[in-house]
């Protein structure tokens, strides 16, 4: 592992150490929590308060010579309790780790006074997100390469090694809300320090204070361009400070057309994007403009809308991950329950999880207002995505609903011929052996009545001709409890169950 190391005055250090910013606790400790889990003191000594809260009584242990602390220990403090912490003059450095202890939890203080110079120790961002520790605080620079917050100050920092989530950025005087005041814009290189937390699967550094800023050597008008099917020319307004600039893109169905310089300093770079017979696709353009001593790089997003492909969910499984946009149909297997539409389909093909289904108006949440219940027919548009390598569905848009209703064998024969499907359950009867399209009559014994299924299908939009394959792949025999969906339909005013497909069996009782 190697380290950079950059030398400061302890002028820089003690802001760095003892501004009026709140340092993130640390997580997962409910017991005792503190406002600040780092303390700096200069050369000349002094006096530094944090808010502690606990639960139950607390006492504070390993604490060094150098040090003071009042009080050290007290009762339960739901509301928070002040602790003073005090060191004398020195000439030396000193740095020590005290402990609160509290129902059995201890939450560590990093306490340093510094009487001269001192080395910061920085990482890169794989370090931090491979080996760090939640709680410790880091030093890393890099390039921002968006910004997701202006408010909080949410971006998100590349060194080149990886990505690091910044959440929370304070101002120049320590305050947060105020991440406009610092001008920090996409491209520019950025030192900060912060404490590591870890949410959810995200590593993030958290309330980080901005150490140095070295403005970007360019800037774009615009960081996304989205262009028609058809597409055609574009083009991206760029200013530059460099000697130079130098473009790659990483989609063969882009190339460069020109380079104008404008009025303004400006260059526009023309951009020709060719025509999309495929589903929607997204390329990256990188711009870079260097001096002999630095170097920045932009990044724009080419986003192209593109022809539907129609696919069985078995194509949509094998499909990569992208933003290619997917027409899939199937039986609703499973409903999770949840508001988002977390549901499984299945056709002949096979079965696939979707994360989301958005609404008409292409909201979340909405699932439970849609009136699609497990057991129906849905045709999902939807981008392949993936979740700790499982294939899924993503935040779906729902092309076409038929509603399956749920009857009986008497029902059924009961309703009208027409293109309504129902959900039928019945004792399979006998079965041919040489039968490709699956003709068979259901029973249900407690009513003493029968349906005759007039060929089946796999599952949705199966193919014809496989009822022996189904048999030989399911195990269907006679006596079994099958599951089908079908329309009533009439042959010569006899009722059958037409255009049926498999859903499910219970083998028989062979006790």
């Amino acid at each position: 592992m190697k380290f950079k190391y950059l030398l400061l005055s302890f002028f820089a250090f003690a802001a760095l150490l003892t501004g009026c910013k709140e340092v993130i606790e640390i997580p997962n400790l409910k017991e005792v929590k503190v406002d600040m889990s780092y303390i700096g003191f200069a050369k000349e000594g002094g006096s530094k308060t944090i808010t502690l809260t606990a639960t139950e009584s607390w006492n504070i242990t390993n604490i060094p010579t150098w040090l003071t602390v009042s009080p050290s220990s007290g009762g339960d403090a739901p509301d928070g309790t002040k602790v003073t912490f005090s060191a004398g003059a020195t000439d030396s450095d000193y740095s020590s780790e005290v402990y609160i202890n509290c129902a059995g939890k201890v939450q560590v203080l990093t306490v340093k006074q510094i009487a001269g110079p001192v080395e910061i120790k920085m990482s890169t961002c794989k370090e931090v997100i491979e080996n760090g520790v939640d709680g410790k605080i880091y030093w890393v620079e890099g390039q921002v390469t968006s910004i997701a917050n202006t408010v909080y100050g949410n971006w998100y920092l590349n060194d080149g090694t990886g990505t690091l989530y910044i959440y929370g950025t304070l101002d120049a005087k320590g305050n947060t809300q105020n991440f406009l005041s610092l001008g920090l814009a996409v491209g520019d290189r950025v030192m900060v320090h912060g404490p590591r937390l870890t949410y959810g699967t995200t590593i993030e550094l958290v309330d980080v204070t901005v150490d140095k800023i070295t403005p970007s050597l360019i800037k774009a008008a615009v960081d996304k361009v989205e262009i028609p099917k058809e597409g055609g020319t574009f083009e991206v307004a760029v200013l530059y400070k460099g000697n130079g600039l130098e473009i790659e893109y990483d989609a063969d169905w882009l190339s460069v057309k020109s380079m104008i310089k404008g009025a303004d300093d400006s260059t526009r770079v023309a951009f020709v994007a060719q025509p999309n017979l495929g589903g929607d696709r997204t390329a990256g353009i990188s711009m870079t403009s260097a001096t002999s001593s630095n170097s920045s790089t932009i990044q724009v997003t080419v986003a192209q809308v593109g022809a539907i492909i129609d696919a069985t969910i078995a194509d949509f499984l094998a499909a990569a991950v992208d933003a290619t946009q997917y027409r899939i149909s199937g039986i609703i297997t499973r409903d999770t329950g949840n508001d988002y539409g977390n549901i499984y389909i299945k056709d002949a093909t096979g079965e696939v999880y979707i994360y989301g289904v958005l609404d008409a108006e292409g909201r979340t949440k909405q699932w439970k207002n849609m009136g699609i219940k497990e057991g129906d027919i849905v045709t999902l548009i939807t981008p392949r995505g993936a979740y700790a390598g499982n294939p899924q569905g993503v935040n779906a848009k729902v092309a076409e609903h038929i509603p399956v209703i749920n009857a009986t064998i008497p029902d059924f024969l009961a309703a009208e011929v027409g293109t309504t499907y129902y959900r039928l359950e019945g004792i399979v009867g006998p079965l041919s052996g040489t039968d490709v399209y699956g003709n068979f009559d259901i029973y249900d014994e407690t009513a003493n009545a029968k349906a005759y299924v007039y060929g089946l299908l796999p599952g949705w939009r199966g193919a014809s001709k496989q009822f022996q394959v189904l048999l030989a792949e399911t195990g269907l025999k006679e006596g079994d409890l099958i599951t089908i969906v079908g329309r009533r339909a009439a042959y010569n005013n006899s009722p059958q169950v037409g255009n049926a497909f498999y859903v499910s069996h219970q083998p028989a009782d062979t006790e």
